[in-house]
């Protein structure tokens, strides 16, 4: 299929200077964007047609499965938290 895009100068040289970083032609670059973008919101309107407990199921039986207590997970969640709070202080 063709398909023809009028873009605006900015955004064609920036586009056509990451197919070139990639050494891949603008069209196969583009092509490769667009690819994205669109399996990209498919999934994002997969994940918004599910509720919160629908997403983290897959996380709390894995959960499950190891057999960490949850104060040793809780105790994991906060390690995390202090980790990311340092590594943004030092940013």
């Amino acid at each position: 299929m063709t398909v023809t895009v009028e873009l605006e100068p900015e955004v064609e040289r920036t586009a056509a200077e990451q197919a070139k970083a990639e050494g891949v032609p603008l069209t196969e670059y583009v092509a490769s964007v667009v690819r994205e973008a669109i399996f990209k919101r498919q999934r994002v309107r997969q994940l918004a047609e599910k509720s919160f407990d629908e997403i983290l199921q897959p996380f709390r039986d894995e959960v499950e499965a190891s057999g960490i207590s949850d104060e040793d997970l809780d105790s994991l969640f906060r390690q995390a938290r202090r980790e990311a709070s340092q590594a943004r202080r030092k940013q």
